[in-house]
């Protein structure tokens, strides 16, 4: 997990209100970073620290790329890839998050589906631009590297996050799979109020993981209605 810089090599999370750094439990000081725990202030420094890589788990050909560690200070397989990974901080914007996202339940339209949230910075401009040049350096990067042109700043006010609901499993995948896999539609509890999964080739994502940090600092699983 990496941390967001700020001018004047603060840290982002430093760049809030007194009393909402009070909930920032997982802030750290400058020093203490190692340099791949710092994210880059520059596209040359970016250069230097992360690359882009082929997932290959991934179906998807939009989504089949990842940004990931250049030099960690572990030794790892060579055919390991560990995703960059950073503290982002925002209030809750417009979401939805439920196990089936925006899905009504029409097979027809399962590629349509996804879980998705916003956040804003709920007044705290410079905090939160901080984050959004960041996140834009990132983007520029990946660009650059991949050869496609942005058609615009990707971050502008909002954070906007989303997933699919489901995943098309290519045939050949499907026919690797051992034959007592349950299907998408055995793998939860269904009740009424749920509606029924597509067959194949769709299978499930699964829900969103929504966590809480506790006062004493554990960190429990909560519901989605708890966020409105």
């Amino acid at each position: 997990m990496s941390f967001l810089p700020s001018p004047g090599h603060l840290l982002s999370a430093d760049l809030w209100p007194e009393d909402l750094k009070a909930i920032i439990h997982s802030r750290t000081l400058v020093d203490d970073l190692q340099q791949w725990q710092s994210f880059p202030s520059s596209l040359s420094h970016m250069v230097e620290w992360a690359t882009i890589a082929r997932d290959p788990t991934s179906a998807d050909r939009r989504r089949s790329h990842l940004l990931v560690y250049k030099t960690l200070p572990i030794p790892k397989p060579f055919s390991a890839l560990y995703p960059v990974s950073v503290h982002i901080y925002g209030f809750l914007d417009k979401f939805c998050v439920g196990d089936f996202g925006n899905w009504n339940g029409d097979c027809m339209k399962a590629t349509y589906a996804v879980q998705s949230l916003s956040l804003c910075s709920a007044g705290n401009t410079t905090a939160w631009r901080n984050q959004l040049e960041r996140l834009n350096l990132m983007a520029t990067f990946a660009s650059r590297v991949l050869k496609v042109p942005l058609p615009s700043v990707q971050f502008r006010s909002h954070l906007h996050m989303q997933r699919k609901v489901f995943t098309k499993r290519p045939l050949e995948a499907r026919e690797s799979l051992p034959q007592d896999l349950p299907l998408a539609h055995d793998m939860t509890a269904q009740n009424a109020h749920d509606p029924r999964l597509p067959g194949p080739p769709w299978e499930w994502n699964g829900p969103v993981e929504i966590l809480e940090r506790n006062e004493d600092g554990t960190i429990t699983p909560i519901h989605e209605v708890l966020l409105s």
